[in-house]
């Protein structure tokens, strides 16, 4: 098994689940539902602050705020057009 370090704003299992009833606003429920999980970062810190190590995981947590911001504008529009 892989040695991971630990994830900030880890989500519930229970969470996860996104209602799929198809009412003109199930597109909205799976962007939010997304968007969400951008929120989880990766802590780099001990042994995986170590060179390269951290730079992978810091390059992974800075394309989480990069989705976010694109899953912020598409769901601003969606809004405003719902």
């Amino acid at each position: 098994m892989m040695d991971l370090p630990k994830i900030r704003d880890d989500i519930d299992i229970r969470e996860m689940h996104v209602d799929g009833t198809p009412d003109g606003k199930y597109a909205l429920r799976l962007l939010e539902a997304y968007r969400k999980r951008c929120n989880c970062k990766w802590i780099v810190e001990g042994k995986f602050a170590e060179g390269g190590v951290k730079q992978l995981y810091d390059a992974m947590n800075e394309h989480q705020d990069l989705r976010a911001a694109e899953l912020d504008k598409a769901i601003a529009i969606l809004r405003k057009n719902l």
